[in-house]
Order: structure tokens, then C-alpha cells, then sequence
């Protein structure tokens, strides 16, 4: 039987640049200082911005990247009056329907996890963008792991795996007492999205 792949996900096997990396760079191919950067989970909300913002910018000085990818702490918002969930949207000055939402999980001011959606996306921006979101995902989660472990993170969780039909995409790993888990949002048997969920879990 012919395998299944979606556009999404043969595309997040594209090489991209190293802006996914732990380590910067040179125009020389030479690798540079380490970045510098640290993990959101265990922070406050506004501490957990400020760190992807950080990480955002040790990885990339591109004009374009950094708009996109940072996360503007005027535009966060509670989805509740408990507090217990904050959310936020890239994208919106491109005005596209490609559209990544990510959600803050909070408890007593802590953040212990993020829920992030991506869409499923023919063209090759997006989904280069979705892979380099699920990368900082991990390293926002825990700053143990090195570039390799970022990878294996993806793929553990089932993001590169072949499968015949899209409700087979995905599973969970859990890593450093950390739990992600990738789920595909199937609609009529097209694939529209995924979802990827990091939390915090106790021994």
C-alpha cells in the first residue's frame, strides 16, 4: 500500500538554516559562542516572554524572522478571568490565514506548559516556520537538551513518521519530566493541523 504523507510534514524534513541550532554560525561555516538563553517552564509569564524573545534573538538577526516569531507581551492575552491560561497568535501582520497559536498554561503564576497549533500548510514557509516554533517549544521547555535532543524530541513524538492515513500522525515522549505530545486535527480525512502540547510532569 502507498504510504501516506502530507505536503506539512515532507516539508519539515526540508533543511532549513541553522537558526534551530544551539550554536550560532559564522558567515565562514564556522561555529561561534553558544547561544545563550533560558527555559520558560518554571517561570513566571512575563519571565517565560522575555526568554523566548531572548531566544529569538540569539538565533536569527533577520529583520523579518525576528518580527515574526517574537512574541509582542502587549498583545498576551488571559483567556479567562481564573488567569490559568494565557494566549497568543503569530502572523497576524502578514495577514494570512496561516496562523500559529500558542497558549500559556499558568498556575500560581508559574507557566507548566504550552499548547501550540500549527496549520497544514502546502507551501514551504509555513511549514519550515512550524518546525522551527516546535524547536523552540523544546528548548523553552528544557535547556538541557542539545540540538540533537531537540530533534529527537520531533522525532519521538511521531512527526517524521510514515504512515497511510493523517489520524496516524503523532504519539508522546516524555523527556527530563517534561511530556510532549503532537496530535493531528483531522477534518474529512485532510490533515489541517497540528497540535503540540509540552507540560511539566512530576516524578
Amino acid at each position: 500500500m502507498k504510504k501516506f504523507y502530507t505536503t506539512f510534514l515532507i516539508l519539515l524534513l526540508v533543511s532549513c538554516s541553522s537558526s534551530g541550532d544551539s550554536e550560532a554560525t559564522s558567515n565562514d561555516g564556522s561555529q561561534s559562542e553558544d547561544i545563550v538563553f533560558e527555559q520558560g517552564f518554571g517561570k513566571n509569564p512575563s519571565e517565560y516572554v522575555a526568554n523566548w524573545n531572548k531566544l529569538v534573538s540569539e538565533i536569527s538577526s533577520d529583520e523579518e524572522t525576528l518580527l515574526f516569531f517574537s512574541i509582542n507581551p502587549e498583545n498576551v492575552q488571559w483567556t479567562s478571568t481564573d488567569r490559568n491560561m494565557l494566549y497568543y497568535q503569530f502572523g497576524l501582520s502578514e495577514n494570512t490565514q496561516s496562523l500559529f497559536v500558542l497558549n500559556l498554561l499558568v498556575a500560581d503564576d508559574i507557566v507548566e506548559g504550552v499548547e501550540f497549533f500549527s496549520p497544514a500548510a502546502n507551501d514551504e514557509v509555513t511549514s519550515q516556520r512550524a518546525r522551527l516554533f516546535f524547536l523552540i517549544i523544546i528548548a523553552m521547555s528544557d535547556d538541557s537538551l542539545d540540538k540533537d535532543g531537540r530533534e529527537s524530541v520531533l522525532s519521538k513524538v511521531g512527526l517524521y513518521d510514515e504512515v497511510d492515513s493523517p489520524n496516524q500522525i503523532g504519539g508522546g515522549v516524555t523527556i527530563n519530566k517534561v511530556r510532549y505530545v503532537i496530535e493531528p486535527l483531522v477534518d474529512r480525512g485532510v490533515l489541517r493541523g497540528i497540535s503540540f502540547y509540552s507540560t511539566r510532569v512530576s516524578e
